[in-house]
């Protein structure tokens, strides 16, 4: 079978088992249902306190939500913001300062540790969660708990991941309002994309199809052209290796001009590892020119040895449309990347296994 006829097959049940597509096809629902239940958090004695950092302490799917938040929020932000994915905070964190504790399952032991670490030094803490152990302990210690509904994948779980996070720090005064009309208008945009990359749009009419399609049998290069649209390109890496169980590569500019653009020099007889690439550029039609002048150039430079060169573009009008529009492609098209592979884009058996082995220790 073709890859086109693969991915337009009318059915992906054989490979889709536990319907990852219905998880992704739901994302603008789970960001109507975040702005809900977030809005309806009680953050009591959190409002009055003047913080003086943030922290958000989460792993994997639990983490992106939170670069994803600072790299959007962070010329609006009235603090610095650390995203820490470990067992330890950083050593300035005290009663000055904001954790955000956020783990799908409640039971990841870096971000328990955390939790612990924090409650220990008298910092303010708000948790996120489906229930499990970090619930548990919110609800003992009278801490602040947004929770949000189980059975997604945390990757899939975005929308709860993200929105709860803006919500509620515009609920503390840490970002500004206007907030639900970004979110509102952040909803329409990622219907837009479904309508075009749903899987009963044809391989021809489907922008994340037509990627997938590009990608099968070569390694993913994702660059970002700057700021947020470097975070949403690590999250293409890690959605194409969680999903089509495949490696990708991720980078943002400027960065990579100063190291990474040096490898597409064609040199050491290299030639036939770089046409075994496929790239795929972030682009944003508000990107300053200098930077804009830089992918261009770098564009130049990779054409002459990769396989392919896509760009593709932010929607919308505020920061959070544009970067969720992005997201949301890249999910489509790691979905159909492990269609195209056949791999059953949920499971994440050596995470798994990984965890089991852990926790014999």
């Amino acid at each position: 079978m073709t890859t086109q006829s693969v991915l337009d097959a009318s059915s992906y049940t054989g490979v889709d088992p536990q319907d990852m597509a219905g998880a992704i096809l739901g994302l603008p629902e789970q960001v109507d249902n975040a702005v809900r239940i977030a809005s309806a958090a009680d953050v009591g004695a959190l409002a009055k306190k003047t913080f003086s950092s943030l922290v958000i302490a989460g792993l994997g799917g639990s983490a992106i939500g939170g670069d994803l938040f600072r790299a959007t929020y962070e010329p609006e932000l009235t603090l610095p913001v650390t995203v820490v994915r470990d067992y330890h905070l950083p050593g300035y964190t005290g009663e000055q300062t904001l954790v955000y504790a956020a783990s799908n399952s409640g039971n990841t032991e870096e971000t328990l540790a955390a939790y612990a670490s924090a409650q220990h030094v008298r910092a303010g803490i708000v948790a996120f969660s489906t229930g499990g152990k970090l619930s548990e302990l919110a609800r003992q210690d009278g801490v602040t708990l947004v929770t949000f509904p189980g059975g997604l994948q945390p990757r899939a779980a975005l929308g709860y991941s993200l929105i709860p996070l803006i919500v509620v720090s515009a609920k503390l005064g840490l970002i500004p309002q206007p907030l639900l009309k970004d979110i509102d208008e952040a909803s329409a945009v990622l219907r837009a994309v479904r309508n075009e990359c749903a899987p009963n749009v044809p391989l021809e009419q489907n922008p994340a199809k037509r990627l997938a399609s590009g990608w099968k049998g070569k390694l993913p290069v994702i660059y970002g052209s700057q700021g947020e649209r470097g975070v949403v390109a690590y999250r293409w890496k890690t959605q194409i290796e969680e999903n089509a169980k495949a490696f990708a590569v991720s980078n943002v500019f400027p960065e990579l001009n100063h190291n990474e653009t040096v490898g597409w020099s064609g040199e050491h007889g290299q030639e036939e590892v770089e046409r075994s690439f496929a790239v795929t550029i972030l682009r944003d039609d508000r990107e300053p020119k200098h930077i804009r002048r830089r992918v261009e150039l770098t564009k130049e430079i990779i054409a002459r040895v990769a396989s392919s060169i896509d760009e593709v573009w932010a929607r919308g009008q505020s920061a959070l449309s544009r970067m969720l529009s992005l997201v949301y492609m890249g999910d489509w098209a790691s979905y159909y990347l492990a269609i195209a592979y056949g791999q059953d884009p949920t499971p994440v058996r050596v995470i798994d296994w990984l965890k089991s082995e852990l926790a014999k220790s």
